[in-house]
């Protein structure tokens, strides 16, 4: 029998549009400013992507001491409220991320990662903390009224 380890979930309100907060998620040249797991200025990410359903994704995190290769496929995409992908990397394969995305007025959204199927208690922690970096990058440099300049 495996041992099943508890889902990464972390809900946060953004002040921004649902919108621009779902292109943040699924436009590439939006997702390399902000989408490393680490809080330094001089972190980036290359991403490409085909965002369907069934289409693949690839990320290298380009971190200070080495670069991190990411990648999955799209499972779910319903446009400006959902988007469910598979996620593997170098510690964790065919993991299960959800992203929900509810409007709660013009210019706030909540939004809820959920990150199931982790193979040990210290991978699901580490993804954890990636997480919450990677979500203060996107608030810091993309959806404030003064992002971070990327170097």
């Amino acid at each position: 029998m495996a041992v099943e380890f508890d889902d990464v979930v972390i809900t946060r309100t953004f002040n921004c549009p649902k919108r621009a907060l779902f292109d943040a998620w699924s436009q590439p040249s939006i997702m390399s400013k902000w989408l490393f797991a680490r809080r330094e200025d001089f972190c980036e990410s290359t991403v490409t992507s085909s965002f369907t359903v069934g289409g693949k994704y690839s990320i290298i995190m380009h971190m200070p001491s080495s670069d991190v290769r990411l990648f999955g496929e799209y499972t779910n995409i319903t446009r400006y409220s959902q988007i469910a992908f598979t996620w593997s990397s170098p510690v964790i394969s065919n993991s299960r991320v959800n992203l929900a995305f509810q409007e709660l007025s013009a210019n706030r959204t909540q939004f809820t990662l959920t990150h199931a199927l982790f193979p040990s208690e210290d991978i699901r922690a580490q993804h954890g903390e990636g997480w919450l970096a990677c979500l203060d990058n996107l608030e810091n440099r993309v959806l404030s009224d003064k992002p971070v300049a990327v170097r």
